[in-house]
């Protein structure tokens, strides 16, 4: 019986890129498109057999394993006659390892979990909130079953990684009330099982944005709300900002830093009074940016009328 080595007709110590490129060579000459002959199709279906083992690191280290166990019972069979022949030998480790291969790969196997961190506002920690998000989930190439070759070649489908990853989108729903880095557990959403075994799950850990301009303590709203010099000075409009979304208030003429306003009911809603916190709104005068020369001149008259008005009161 001729060995896989044999068979391509190259060394024991032949390197992957020697047995594949014999390989090659042999199919060109024994293919059945080129070769039509019994014998031909006979010893396309050797070639390709022995290339699968020699090609594959596991299978060939068994195969040189089986080998040197053949050849030290060869030499004790014809010293003891009760000892198994070469070929008994031969097809019982050829069973065993069948019967490892076949377990090994009906054994189920579970996906992998997948991870992934989602950014929310601090308004959609409060009142929950659904995401359209992205994942990327891998599954067995169909083709190459996993083995990574097909035909003792490189798996096209998968480029040889044994796995293909498809794109899908999946809307979660964050509960309310939600703390930051909490972790969400969507079963079997994650990478897909093996031979049956059930998927991975998809691990979401939220992640709330800070806000320095909204903080929530006790269901009570905090917002600071900045405003222009001469907003504060003229009073009127101002938009701020509620876990509802946006509001507008009315602030009076003359309205100092750090000044408050109340909203009521604007706040965090409490499932024991059945009532809503309210928000309080704190007044930041901002120093302009970016004057044109018009504004500077109209600070320096401001200036001079008050300058003259002081000086009137002294």
């Amino acid at each position: 019986m001729k060995s896989y080595y044999e068979i391509l007709n190259v060394p024991q110590n032949a390197t992957k890129a020697q047995i594949k490129k014999q390989f090659r060579k042999l199919v060109r000459m024994y293919h059945p498109d080129v070769n039509s002959s019994v014998e031909a199709e006979e010893i396309f279906k050797s070639i390709n057999k022995a290339a699968e083992v020699l090609l594959d690191d596991e299978k060939r280290k068994s195969y040189d394993n089986l080998r040197n166990i053949q050849n030290n019972n060869f030499k004790q069979s014809s010293n003891n006659s009760s000892n198994y022949s070469f070929s008994d030998l031969f097809k019982y480790t050829k069973y065993q390892n069948y019967k490892k291969t076949k377990e090994k790969k009906e054994t189920p196997k579970k996906g992998k979990d997948i991870y992934l961190d989602v950014n929310i506002t601090v308004q959609e920690a409060i009142l929950g909130v659904s995401k359209i998000i992205n994942i990327a989930q891998s599954s067995i190439c169909p083709k190459c079953k996993g083995h990574k070759f097909a035909n003792s070649q490189k798996c096209s489908y998968c480029n040889g990684c044994g796995e293909i990853t498809k794109a899908r989108k999946i809307t979660v729903k964050i509960p309310p009330s939600i703390k930051n880095n909490t972790k969400l557990r969507l079963k079997g959403e994650g990478d897909f099982g093996q031979n049956g075994g059930e998927n991975g799950n998809l691990y979401i850990i939220v992640k709330i944005e800070n806000n320095e301009d909204l903080t929530i303590k006790d269901g009570i709203v905090y917002y600071s709300a900045q405003i222009s010099p001469y907003r504060a000075v003229l009073g009127g409009n101002v938009k701020v900002l509620t876990l509802w979304g946006e509001a507008v208030i009315k602030i009076p003429p003359l309205t100092k830093a750090n000044q408050s306003f109340k909203l009521i009911e604007a706040g965090v809603y409490n499932e024991k009074t059945r009532k809503k916190g309210d928000e309080i709104v704190n007044i930041i005068i901002q120093t302009p940016q970016n004057l044109t020369d018009e504004e500077f001149y109209l600070y320096e008259k401001l200036e001079e009328i008050n300058s003259k008005k002081t000086n009137a009161a002294t």
